[in-house]
């Protein structure tokens, strides 16, 4: 189970940078250098959180991206929907051969209670607080990112989104 897949991470960097050079257009070149992600592949994101309303495109000389609302509106658990739907941690493991009435699952009930918390955890992350480092759990993105568990977790990293095991 992986809670934010590749699209979801990259794109909350990307929101981080924009996010943190205060209304300034950035441009996906821009982005894509500093980020280490494909610039066409970043394109694509970029593009799905501008039809999203996340962020604001514009085109041409001088064109690029800036934040479509206020960074303290952005909220982690929406990114995570716009690029995986709906936020489930409660799939049947058997697919419904075991259990004759999947509402009477206990370990259903059990994981839907951790997912309702976990959605309510995840919607009070936004752009703004993961920049501000607010309830503790967040810090200034870096030029270059890691992957995004380590700067929820506090950690910084200096390399693109490669997964790195700790001493």
């Amino acid at each position: 189970m992986k809670l934010i897949n590749q699209d979801a991470d990259y794109a909350l960097k990307a929101l981080l940078t924009v996010a943190g050079r205060g209304g300034e257009v950035t441009t996906v070149s821009e982005l894509a250098g500093s980020l280490g992600i494909p610039r066409p592949y970043l394109r694509k994101i970029m593009q799905t959180l501008a039809r999203a309303g996340v962020v604001r495109s514009s085109k041409g000389r001088g064109g690029g991206f800036v934040l479509g609302r206020a960074a303290g509106k952005i909220l982690l658990a929406d990114v995570i929907r716009v690029f995986q739907g709906p936020i489930s941690l409660h799939d049947c493991l058997f697919k419904k051969r075991i259990c004759p009435d999947v509402r009477t699952c206990p370990l259903r009930n059990a994981i839907g209670r951790l997912e309702s918390r976990l959605v309510e955890d995840l919607e009070t992350l936004s752009v703004a607080s993961l920049l501000g480092g607010k309830r503790g759990r967040a810090r200034r993105m870096p030029g270059r990112a890691g992957s995004l568990g380590k700067h929820i977790k506090g950690g910084t990293s200096s390399g693109p989104s490669k997964e790195r095991r700790q001493p």
